[in-house]
């Protein structure tokens, strides 16, 4: 009994050591903890209050009104281009807040449909981008009587190149 577990204990582990998760351009998948400054894409002015103390707890992060207020300011800067109207799918951003409410070292992934992977237009990409790095309401997670760094990410669904209220 005891080889036949430590026999599967090695094959699944085996498994998850071979798996590969890299997206093109991006290692999104593979920094689901914490996100590594990048100097090619990475505001080198943001900074952790404490970065051996990030919190991966993104309920705790809020935006100033809600989730509602998120989404018309993200309706309300979007600018439709027709170019746009042949991608569907969702955009999926992650990024880190720290305890002064700045916000930086942002991952964008974007799957089709289908939720595969995919590539949108690059001017959409970046129109997205640019949005959600203007965006500034953000408030940094309060936990156990501390002001703390954390990590929050969100999806945006596309439909014909348009973004859809959730």
């Amino acid at each position: 009994m005891k080889m036949k577990t430590i026999s599967l204990f090695t094959i699944f582990l085996f498994f998850i050591l071979s798996c590969n998760n890299e997206i093109e351009g991006t290692y999104y998948e593979n920094q689901i903890g914490d996100t590594a400054y990048n100097p090619n894409t990475d505001n080198k002015d943001f900074k952790f209050c404490d970065s051996t103390n990030v919190l991966h707890k993104r309920a705790l992060i809020k935006y100033n009104g809600g989730e509602k207020a998120l989404e018309a300011e993200l309706l309300n800067k979007f600018v439709f281009n027709p170019k746009f109207e042949h991608f569907s799918g969702y955009f999926i951003v992650r990024f880190a807040i720290n305890c002064k409410n700045k916000t930086g070292r942002y991952r964008l992934q974007t799957l089709d449909s289908s939720f595969l992977k995919t590539k949108p237009p690059n001017q959409l990409s970046e129109h997205i981008l640019s949005i959600i790095k203007s965006l500034n309401g953000w408030n940094h997670p309060f936990y156990k009587g501390k002001d703390l760094d954390g990590y929050s990410f969100f999806t945006i669904k596309i439909i014909n190149g348009e973004i859809q209220k959730t």
